[in-house]
């Protein structure tokens, strides 16, 4: 237990209490430290209640309350903390959190994750308008409030994990400074609103263990995602990737394994330059990958559906080229990489390849590792 009289440290800036296992309850002169900028409570395992005073503490900038699994609420003054930066209650075992924790209008980073009791956001969770970083990995959410997308700062949201979460709301498209979306392993959430194209910014997106997909399948608009460079769409029901695909022009790297639905890949982005594709037993069509001039890594691993692949032999920028898993695939495309191609692995396909390079200074035709 701390001392009564700990407020009497007027000069006080940081006071670090991690790990005081016996800490049940803060003292109400812990209001008095005016100085106060910095509070570590992480795994007070048995702190129960903050004082009600607590948003006294007025140059207050970054508290941590990661782990305190006895702490259910925060007080309602909480929101009075108007210098608080840096908030992180990773692992605490809150139901709700105060509707005046949109009053923090300094916050920047913000950390719940693991917070498995907390079922809803306050409403006005949009009146955080400086916050940057979310993260709400393994919560109880089931859906976002739905000013979510007001949240006009926000570059960076782990929202993955969440196994109740089922919907986004119609604004979510509004996060036009949005750059890195994580949603991964969110098994309930079947589709994305169809504002999610203006996300103008996204630079990363990871789908990967969502059901999206089936009968409604990706937004119309997902072409728009014009700064778009990584995107993982690794264990989805995707069926199509549509058409709109070809204009996300800024896409470098594109992940798809595991997916048991996919059938069509109907375009491809021409600045792509890892394409890593595996396990999709339905695949039966590839687009040409002629136009694919960027490409540097092409990996295709047991799609045993599939049996044509055109335009290999035009990816003159290829690096590595790495097919397995595709018994019936068949083409026999002459290869000519000036010297780029440093790794080629046919096995478990019909292919063969006819090199022509400056490099050995002589054309033959060789069977690279063919295993039926």
């Amino acid at each position: 237990m701390l001392p009564g009289n700990i407020g009497r440290l007027s000069k006080l800036k940081l006071l670090d209490l991690r790990g005081c296992s016996t800490l049940k309850k803060l003292p109400d002169s812990i209001s008095q430290l005016q100085s106060l900028e910095v509070l570590y409570l992480s795994i007070c395992i048995n702190l129960a209640t903050l004082s009600d005073n607590f948003g006294n503490l007025s140059k207050l900038k970054e508290v941590f309350l990661d782990h305190c699994k006895s702490l259910k609420e925060l007080p309602y003054g909480f929101g009075k903390l108007q210098s608080l930066v840096t908030f992180s209650a990773e692992g605490t075992s809150f139901f709700h959190l105060p509707n005046s924790f949109s009053q923090l209008l300094n916050m920047e980073t913000l950390n719940l994750d693991d917070c498995m009791d907390l079922q809803a956001l306050p409403p006005s969770i949009s009146g955080l308008v400086k916050l940057r970083c979310l993260w709400m990995r393994n919560i109880g959410l089931e859906e976002l409030p739905e000013d979510f997308g007001q949240l006009q700062s926000l570059k960076k949201l782990h929202l993955n994990h969440c196994k109740h979460l089922k919907t986004l709301p119609n604004s979510f498209g509004w996060l036009e400074q949005l750059e890195y979306l994580d949603m991964s392993y969110n098994p309930c959430l079947e589709v994305l609103p169809e504002s999610f194209g203006r996300l103008k910014a996204l630079d990363y997106l990871e789908l990967q263990g969502c059901s999206i997909g089936g009968k409604i399948g990706l937004p119309l608009e997902f072409g728009k995602l014009i700064m778009l460079r990584i995107l993982s769409l690794d264990k989805t029901l995707i069926e199509i990737l549509p058409k709109s695909f070809k204009d996300l022009n800024a896409l470098l790297n594109l992940h798809i394994h595991q997916c048991p639905n996919l059938v069509f890949i109907q375009a491809l982005p021409r600045n792509l330059e890892y394409f890593d594709i595996a396990q999709c037993p339905k695949l039966v069509d590839i687009p040409c990958l002629s136009n694919l001039s960027s490409l540097k890594y092409f990996m295709l691993h047991d799609c045993p559906r599939l049996t044509h692949l055109q335009g290999l032999e035009s990816m003159k920028a290829l690096v590595q080229v790495r097919i397995s898993g595709c018994k019936i695939l068949y083409t026999n495309p002459s290869m000519n990489h000036d010297g780029a191609l440093q790794m080629c692995n046919l096995s478990g396909s019909m292919m063969s390849m006819k090199y022509d390079t400056d490099w050995w200074k002589v054309t033959y035709h060789t069977l690279v590792q063919m295993c039926l």
